[in-house]
């Protein structure tokens, strides 16, 4: 069943997807730049597993503060497609991004929470635009779309945020 994920985003998160995209156009050129010992360096910190880490926690506080995030999820669970795939999306980058074995299974249990709740928007046609197949339950979306807003909040606690 295909599932849309254009609709309605936060304010903060457009601005995000906003700043990259600027970024992205930006640099594109510099793909052709040769590499010298200095860019090497700042690539290499860039990659490492502590920016890694720090990206995804940074990701993480963003989508934490999205209305898809914050309201009542009853409500809000209409607008929320994109949130839902952009969370989910993030749960393979906070698995990498994970340090020691007790950080590393507070992520993964709380990436498969996640998981399972856009599995279960996704399931009850939660996260269908209006009109594109049978319309959703509030009564299955809204606890659906509850339960990944606790699961967003336990992996920010995983790595604690």
């Amino acid at each position: 069943m295909p599932v849309s994920v254009r609709g309605p985003v936060g304010p903060r998160l457009r601005l995000l997807l906003g700043v990259l995209a600027a970024v992205a156009a930006l640099t594109a050129g510099c793909a052709q730049t040769p590499q010298n010992s200095t860019t090497s360096a700042q690539a290499s910190r860039d990659s490492s597993p502590t920016a890694q880490r720090e990206d995804v926690v940074d990701k993480l506080t963003v989508f934490a503060k999205d209305e898809c995030a914050t309201q009542d999820a009853t409500q809000v669970y209409p607008q929320c497609a994109r949130f839902a795939r952009e969370v989910a999306n993030a749960t393979v980058a906070a698995r990498a991004a994970a340090h020691g074995p007790a950080e590393e299974a507070a992520v993964t249990a709380a990436a498969n929470s996640v998981d399972g709740s856009v599995d279960r928007l996704t399931q009850g046609g939660c996260l269908l635009p209006p009109g594109q197949g049978p319309a959703s339950d509030p009564a299955v979306c809204g606890p659906a779309l509850a339960s990944l807003q606790d699961s967003l909040r336990a992996l920010r606690t995983a790595f604690g945020a």
